[in-house]
């Protein structure tokens, strides 16, 4: 360690005579960090990288090779998944205002390709992506099935209640170094919209990396809740109307009066004509009861279905 601290210093005396030269820091929690020694101190280094700039300890330091213009050049974004937000509350709004939020401030940041669960490709197996909607903030879960999604970090976030008040816990973990992780609290009263600027600063840090000097709150309207469609009113079945035993029924619910006044002057002729037939008929009185009720029942139906709008 000493060697690589005398290492650092004989650098530092150096680096202002020289171009832009890059290196392959590997850090106490496991992450191997492509970027530019900016400045060097006694406590404090400062690293450019293509997402921007972050500040380590030289204790933080496991070693350091050298790296080409090239390759350094050459490296792909950050694949950063933001995982739909969870909470003990209802506050669905809250949530995904959230997950919106840390998207948009996240596409802002160069060298990063935010997803969400849905972005991700066909190749990425169906029970990784169900399994990734539920992790919640559960690390062990986001890891492994991040790798299998093959992303670099997965952010997560949760609302829960506390006392008068809500907090929005906010984090990010590298998947390939699970150690490299952070996590900060977000408390407030009224709405998550408040919290950009606090959003904004958390999510930086949360990838380590220093925030913009001056945080620019992003316009995003809060998510709205979907408004109830109540159901249509039905109309009535006519078809099935037409079977009632009432001449034109069909032709009043369609609001056709001429027709319910031709209605009941077929259906009444016809009856009366049935009724005449029917008394010189051989039939008893029963027989002639039901012949002429069968009649006007069966003159009520054809009228009704006659009037049925095609």
């Amino acid at each position: 360690m000493s060697r690589l601290l005398l290492g650092l210093c004989l650098f530092a005396t150096s680096y202002g005579a020289h171009a832009a030269e890059y290196r392959s820091i590997t850090l106490a929690n496991g992450r191997v960090v492509p970027a530019e020694i900016k400045s060097i101190t006694a406590t404090e280094m400062v690293l450019k990288t293509p997402q921007g700039e972050l500040i380590i300890s030289p204790s933080e330091l496991r070693d350091m090779a050298p790296m080409s213009n090239e390759a350094y050049n050459a490296l792909p974004p950050w694949r950063v998944l933001v995982l739909p937000f969870g909470g003990e509350t209802n506050d669905t709004e809250d949530r995904k205002f959230g997950e919106l939020y840390s998207m948009r401030v996240l596409k802002d940041i160069q060298a990063i390709n935010p997803l969400s669960v849905r972005d991700l490709s066909d190749s990425v197996r169906e029970s990784t992506k169900s399994a990734l909607s539920t992790c919640g903030t559960n690390l062990q879960c986001a890891t492994r099935h991040g790798a299998d999604a093959n992303v670099d970090v997965v952010v997560m976030g949760r609302i829960d209640p506390a006392l008068e008040k809500r907090v929005l816990t906010l984090g990010a973990v590298f998947v390939d170094s699970p150690a490299a992780r952070k996590r900060a609290e977000i408390p407030y009263t009224t709405s998550l919209i408040d919290k950009r600027k606090e959003i904004t600063e958390k999510l930086y840090s949360s990838l380590f990396l220093s925030p913009p000097e001056k945080t620019e709150l992003i316009t995003l309207a809060p998510v709205q809740k979907t408004p109830i469609q109540e159901p249509a009113p039905r109309s009535p079945d006519l078809s099935k109307i037409a079977w009632t035993p009432v001449p034109g029924i069909t032709a009043i619910k369609q609001n056709n009066m001429a027709g319910f006044a031709a209605a009941m002057g077929v259906v009444g002729a016809g009856t009366a004509t049935s009724v005449y037939m029917a008394g010189h008929a051989t039939y008893s009185a029963p027989q002639m009861i039901a012949m002429t009720t069968l009649t006007s029942y069966g003159l009520t139906v054809f009228v009704n279905h006659l009037l049925l709008k095609k």
